[in-house]
């Protein structure tokens, strides 16, 4: 019986000093929003446009919705180098969609496979 508890006490202190197990141990959440940003600013220049660059992620939130959302406030700049704070969402299920909403101007909606 001594020998069980002090098993359980051995591996509650490993645990615990430990931590728990990382279940999605990644980079944080601006630094991946940059990533896949940049990626379909990319992916959206090379094709029909239009033509944006990443300047600085304001804030950034994920959901879970039959894939991936991601919702990002970003500052971008135009092949004209004017700044614009867009509000851009980027779904990744099967395809990946994105949609750019900046003030002024159409909503951009492309799809990429």
């Amino acid at each position: 019986m001594k020998f069980v508890i002090l098993l359980l006490l051995l591996f509650t202190a490993v645990y615990v000093t430990a931590g728990p197990p990382c279940l999605v141990c990644q980079k944080s959440l601006n630094d991946t929003a940059a990533a896949i940003l940049s990626d379909s600013l990319n992916k959206l220049a090379k094709r029909e446009g239009p033509t944006y660059k990443l300047l600085k992620i304001h804030s950034a939130s994920t959901e879970v919705v039959r894939g991936l959302l991601y919702k990002i406030n970003a500052d971008l700049s135009d092949q004209n180098n004017n700044m614009k704070t867009c509000d851009i969402e980027i779904f990744d299920f099967k395809d990946v969609t994105v949609t750019i909403k900046c003030p002024g101007e159409d909503v951009v909606k492309k799809k990429f496979t």
